[in-house]
């Protein structure tokens, strides 16, 4: 009997921390997303078969309310007629439990091995929600409505002298961020999602976008090692000729990929021949 107000109190505790656990569930869809350009900016690099195009993700957590898309093209600027690369970021894949926080990603082109100057543009579109009380008019429930936003921002950038691997420690440093590239989204509260064909959460953000940080984001040693790897990958599989990889790059792998691969089916056939002939003087 003595026990029952002992339990009650431990009852009332767990209640209590069960509560406190679904309020901070609720806030983590608060804060700034900011996504931006890392890679090219403003400034003059040498050309590569492997230049990369890095964009990053701030406060990745945002990402399911937001719902951010990324575009990017690249034109020769001396004929402006001429696209030279371009993509979209898809976040639908991503695995949030396991992103870092900046989250980059990141591709490559080969068409920059060369001398010129390229006009960049990249365009970033989020959704988001306000409050509208005319529910007859927008046809939204809950008094709300959705909307999508998009900003858009241009670089020009320059490949000269000779091709060589881009040195993305010193290419991403404070030193040089030159300006502003990319959009810091900031959630300011959480709606009700009225009924809207594409988006799939139970909340939608009110957000506003604003110029994101012009030196926010730099790249760690362990960021520019995994886009450096993937970079010598894109550049020695797509070199035929080994005297064409550019200065710096490695490509010593594929042939002791190749090496592994003879040896392994070498045994592999001599094993085979050997046990035909067992095989034959059975008989």
């Amino acid at each position: 009997m003595y026990r029952l107000p002992s339990l009650a109190c431990w009852f009332f505790l767990f209640c209590i921390s069960i509560s406190s656990g679904v309020a901070k569930a609720q806030d983590d869809s608060t804060g700034t997303l900011e996504i931006d350009l890392v890679f090219p900016r403003n400034d003059t690099y040498n050309p590569s078969p492997m230049m990369p195009i890095i964009f990053s993700y701030r406060n990745p957590k945002l990402i399911p309310i937001l719902q951010p898309s990324v575009y990017y093209q690249i034109w020769d600027r001396n004929d402006m007629d001429k696209l030279v690369a371009g993509g979209q970021l898809s976040t639908q894949s991503l695995n949030l439990s396991t992103v870092d926080d900046p989250h980059f990603e990141h591709f490559s082109s080969k068409e920059f091995n060369r001398e010129g100057e390229w006009f960049l543009t990249f365009r970033v579109s989020w959704q988001n929600c306000f409050k509208d009380p005319d529910r007859s008019l927008h046809g939204g429930s809950h008094g709300n409505t959705m909307q999508k936003n998009d900003t858009a921002t241009h670089f020009i950038f320059t490949t000269k002298g000779a091709s060589k691997q881009v040195d993305l420690v010193a290419a991403t440093s404070d030193e040089n961020c030159s300006s502003p590239a990319g959009v810091a989204i900031k959630i300011s509260e959480k709606l009700r999602t009225p009924e809207y064909e594409g988006y799939d959460q139970e909340f939608c953000a009110v957000a506003t976008g604003t110029e994101a940080d012009k030196c926010a984001v730099t790249m760690n040693p362990s960021a520019t090692s995994s886009v450096n790897a993937y970079m010598t990958s894109f550049a020695c599989e797509r070199t035929s000729n080994r005297t064409n990889v550019p200065e710096g790059v490695d490509c010593s792998y594929l042939e002791e990929s190749l090496a592994i691969r003879v040896v392994t089916g070498g045994t592999a056939c001599l094993a085979l021949i050997i046990g035909a002939f067992g095989f034959l003087f059975q008989f």
